[in-house]
């Protein structure tokens, strides 16, 4: 059930697509570039552990690629409409920043925005629903 608390929740992820997935390719930077300096305190320590930092950079990238996050449900919703009328819109309202009222002043009628709204905002719920975000 797409509720106006829900609704809004949502838009705010479409709105701020740009930042959610500047924030993903900060971490996937933050963990490419964790340990490019030597430590040399920990030569010669000899505690037994066997580490390969490379193997561990790997792993936490695969945790990090397969992370459920709200930049990959705007980017799943926005790829299942891209054959639609409705994607226009999307990119209008959400990646251009164009407001509602110019896209209904190009011939969009209202009743029309509505409806689309909803249905690719249901489909959004569904990720988020699949992610545990919601």
């Amino acid at each position: 059930m797409l509720t106006k608390r829900i609704r809004k929740q949502i838009e705010w992820h479409f709105k701020n697509y740009q930042a959610d997935a500047a924030l993903y390719e900060d971490r996937v930077r933050d963990i490419v570039d964790a340990g490019l300096t030597a430590n040399y305190s920990g030569v010669g320590g000899g505690g037994g552990n066997i580490s390969n930092p490379t193997e561990s950079k790997g792993l936490r990238l695969l945790e990090l690629d397969t992370e459920r996050t709200w930049a990959t449900v705007v980017r799943n919703t926005f790829i299942a409409f891209q054959f639609e009328p409705e994607h226009k819109v999307m990119v209008e309202l959400y990646i251009k920043g164009r407001p509602l009222k110019e896209l209904l002043c190009d011939g969009l009628w209202e009743t029309t925005f509505y409806r689309w709204r909803d249905r690719w905002l249901e489909y959004a719920l569904k990720w988020a629903r699949k992610f545990n975000l919601l």
